[in-house]
């Protein structure tokens, strides 16, 4: 009894200490302190959204100068090919001509030699009087001919090497862009690491609002730039592996009269793309696609992939959602920027917007 009386005493003061040491419940928090949380939240929340904004800015700037040198390009192509077309001509004229002076100078034609002699040129003989006196009707059609390529491809030469210089101007402004795009790619996954790290829930709301942005712009869209409902689309994974920086350019203008049908992804050179559904590949090379993978999936889907910097599957190989199939590259048609052209479509049907599908995963 005495030594129950002794400790009797302590007992008050257990409680209050332990007291003092029990998490204050939340209901106990003051109103600053939930105001304070909320504002923190809500300035990640914004930090997100402003985040996402400059990128897609300049990847509104990027595809601009992508689609100009696409057309560029495509035009440079043509002069070129015209050209050359116009080059095998004016070779076999040239040498009518020459079979001409030779003719001529066989039946006593000296003052022709002289001319060929004296010209600087085959412009400067083609126009000399003593040539054209010698001709033959038949002569006069080759030479006129001769002459009036000769113009056309000096004025083919004027536009190509216009159309070069502004193909060097779009590219000089193209790497400054993709320079810029890699630091606000860098700080904006810096902005939702934080976030993620911090705060799930504001994460999931952003994500949410990308989210049904997609599905709204898809609602107000018709045919193929609508896309595939999300019904149909359940179970698909990112095509890039940890994600990528991307707009909506479906039916962007594109080189020869075509347009956009796919969605540019970029993350840089090397990235490593996964099968956005399980399936059976097939591989091959385009001029315009580079390397390039379709993807058959078991949904009834297609998936398309295109300049590709290396593609780690074989040719009818059976894939697995997520599993890694190759690298991104600038292969093909690709206006030296490395980035994914992702296409899809329902399998034996036309291709359509894959904006709304990526949008919801990556």
């Amino acid at each position: 009894m005495a030594l129950l009386s002794r400790t009797r005493p302590l007992i008050p003061v257990l409680v209050i200490a332990l007291g003092a040491l029990a998490p204050i419940p939340a209901a106990a928090q003051t109103k600053g302190q939930v105001e304070s949380a909320e504002d923190e939240r809500e300035a990640a929340y914004q930090e997100l959204v402003a985040a996402n904004d400059e990128l897609e800015a300049a990847l509104e700037e990027l595809e601009a100068i992508m689609s100009k040198l696409y057309t560029l390009n495509w035009r440079i192509d043509q002069l070129k090919s015209r050209i050359g077309e116009y080059q095998g001509e004016v070779t076999g004229l040239e040498d009518e001509v020459r079979q001409l002076v030779v003719e001529a100078y066989t039946s006593g034609g000296r003052n022709l030699i002289t001319a060929a002699f004296s010209a600087g040129s085959i412009q400067d003989l083609l126009t000399s009087q003593t040539l054209i006196d010698r001709a033959t009707s038949h002569d006069l059609v080759a030479l006129d001919r001769l002459s009036a390529i000769n113009r056309e491809m000096d004025r083919l030469q004027v536009e190509l090497d216009a159309k070069e210089d502004e193909v060097r101007v779009l590219q000089e402004e193209q790497t400054a862009v993709v320079a810029r795009l890699d630091e606000l790619q860098q700080k904006a996954a810096e902005v939702f690491a934080r976030a993620d790290a911090k705060y799930r829930d504001v994460v999931a709301r952003y994500k949410a609002r990308l989210a049904q942005e997609a599905a709204a712009r898809a609602a107000r869209s018709t045919g193929a730039a609508r896309g595939l409902p999300a019904s149909v689309t359940q179970g698909v994974v990112c095509p890039v592996a940890g994600g990528a920086s991307f707009i909506d350019s479906w039916g962007a203008p594109r080189s020869g009269g075509r347009s956009h049908k796919g969605t540019d992804m970029f993350r840089g050179m090397g990235a490593t793309l996964a099968a956005a559904y399980s399936g059976t590949v097939r591989t091959g090379w385009h001029s315009l696609g580079g390397n390039q993978i379709y993807l058959y999936g078991d949904n009834g889907i297609f998936y398309y992939y295109a300049h590709l910097n290396t593609i780690s599957i074989d040719s009818g190989q059976r894939v697995e959602r997520g599993q890694a199939i190759g690298t991104m590259g600038d292969t093909g048609n690709a206006s030296g920027t490395p980035h994914l052209h992702f296409g899809m479509g329902p399998i034996g049907g036309s291709l359509v917007n894959p904006y709304p599908t990526v949008r919801a995963v990556c």
